[in-house]
Formats: C-alpha cells, sequence, structure tokens
C-alpha cells in the first residue's frame, strides 16, 4: 500500500471504532499491522485474518502474515489468523457481527464478488468494506486484475467514498470504501450478474464447492439457481475457448465493409479456406 492507502485504511477504522474485523487477503501481512495498530486501543476489538495459501506469496519460506510476529508481536492479542483456504471455508467458524471488511485478495475476476458474496450474509448493517487495488488494471503489467473494480463498481450503496490518487498519479484512487446498507442487499442482484462476465481464471472444484455450500444456505432460491447457471456457463467458456483463427476471422469481419468481407467469404468457399 502507498503511504496514501495506508492513511486511508487507518483513518476509517480511527472513525468507525469497529469492533469486528475481517481482512481477507494478508500477503506479508503489512495491511494487518495497519489495522491492529488502529484497534489497539479499542476494548474489545478483534481483528480475524484469512489468507487462501499457507505461505506468503513473496516470501514462500515464511508464512501469510509473518510480518505482524515477527515486527509487531505486541499487536497479536487482538488477532486470529486463518491459513489455507477460501474464505468460504472459515467464514461460518468466523461468524457474524462483522463491521468491517478489508477485501484484497485475488484481484483476477471472479474471486472478489464471490469473496463478498460469501461474506455480506454474515454483516453489520451499515458496516463498512474497504477494498484495495480498485484501479490496479491501469498499469500496463496487470491489465487483467480488474474484480476489485467490478464489485466496487457493481456494488449499490448509499455511500461510497475514495481518497485522492496517488500524488503524481494521473489514474482515479486505487483504494475506496463502501457501506453496506439496506439497498445493498436490495441490488445484490447485480453482483450474482457480474459473476456472468466471463471469469479470467478458473475456480477449482474444491473451492466451488465450499462456496456453493454458502450461497446455497443464505441466498434465496432463485438466487441461488442463477449461481448455478453462472457455474454452468463458465464451464462451458473455458471448455470452448476463443482460437487464434476465430478472432482473426471476428477482427476481419469487424473491420472491413460488408461488400469487401463478402468478396473474402467467396475467396474462402474457392479454396476451401477453413
Amino acid at each position: 500500500m502507498s503511504r496514501n492507502e495506508r492513511y486511508f485504511l487507518n483513518g476509517i477504522i480511527r472513525a468507525l471504532k469497529p469492533r469486528k474485523i475481517l481482512e481477507v487477503g494478508v500477503a506479508n501481512g503489512g495491511g494487518t499491522a495497519i489495522i491492529l495498530n488502529a484497534i489497539s486501543d479499542i476494548e474489545g476489538a478483534k481483528l480475524y485474518s484469512v489468507d487462501y495459501t499457507e505461505k506468503s506469496y513473496r516470501y514462500p519460506n515464511k508464512p501469510s502474515g509473518f510480518l505482524v510476529e515477527e515486527k509487531f508481536p505486541h499487536l497479536m492479542d487482538k488477532w486470529q489468523m486463518f491459513r489455507g483456504g477460501d474464505i468460504s471455508c472459515f467464514i461460518e467458524e468466523i461468524g457474524g457481527d462483522i463491521d468491517l471488511l478489508m477485501l484484497d485478495t485475488v484481484h483476477t475476476h471472479p474471486w472478489e464478488t464471490l469473496n463478498f458474496l460469501c461474506i455480506l450474509p454474515f454483516m453489520k448493517k451499515d458496516s463498512w468494506t474497504v477494498l484495495h487495488d480498485i484501479s490496479l488494471f491501469a498499469r500496463p503489467d496487470n491489465r487483467g486484475a480488474l474484480a476489485c473494480r467490478y464489485l466496487f463498481a457493481s456494488v449499490v450503496s448509499d455511500e461510497k467514498i475514495t481518497p485522492h490518487p496517488d500524488e503524481g498519479s494521473i489514474h482515479f484512487a486505487n483504494i475506496g470504501a463502501f457501506r453496506v446498507s439496506d439497498v445493498t442487499e436490495k441490488y445484490i442482484d447485480n453482483l450474482f450478474e457480474t459473476l456472468v462476465i466471463p471469469w479470467n481464471i478458473q475456480v477449482s472444484e474444491k473451492d466451488l464447492a465450499s462456496i456453493d455450500k454458502i450461497i446455497s444456505k443464505y441466498y434465496s432460491p432463485e438466487q441461488y439457481e442463477f449461481f448455478r447457471e453462472v457455474l454452468r456457463l463458465q464451464e462451458y467458456m473455458f471448455k470452448h475457448q476463443v482460437t487464434l483463427m476465430g478472432s482473426l476471422k471476428m477482427s476481419i469481419k469487424q473491420r472491413t465493409s460488408p461488400r469487401v468481407f463478402s468478396f473474402l467469404q467467396k475467396v474462402k468457399r474457392t479454396f476451401r479456406i477453413t
């Protein structure tokens, strides 16, 4: 996180004074330390952190969240860490009444949306969600990191906030927050619709099973059936990937006039080009 983003996260916590915080996506534990420091003087406050991997992706020889234990051991009395699985595996154990969610996971669609759908039934009314990397896709080497922006853009909230973009940046702020209220749940179908957008990564059967368990239990039968249809659609699309030749044909069709395209089709048939 940049200094600006750290200030934003710390400021939200100091303003809201949440008692139960859930952090999903830990990595080294830098953000974890910020949260723990911000709640250190809040009586009864506790942070629950979840990371998909046992080890930090940047330091494979160290556990996820290792910075807290190594650099800030005095903050660990308000911390419980879960490693080695998606949030859907742990959310029922963590339980409800979540005041603040810090969501900073894979950034590849559909993960952030799936994560939020699994967590929403356990959040308090008028709680808050902080999303990191909502503009990461603007960097040339991170064009596929759209999941956070999809969620931030499609979720309905009566209050969304972002800080000023980092100094020298020509892009939007890379961190934002929204309040979870009645309208969020009223228009939650927006997020199910977002799942129709082609997934950039194939979710494992194991993860889908744990996510399916939460969706089936905490959402309406109609929403669950829609979710199942989405899974069938995504499975079909992964099995029928767009080929290079198919992309080329579509590109030619979109960029040529109807007469030229018709001529090319005749040439194709004449010479039996497939």
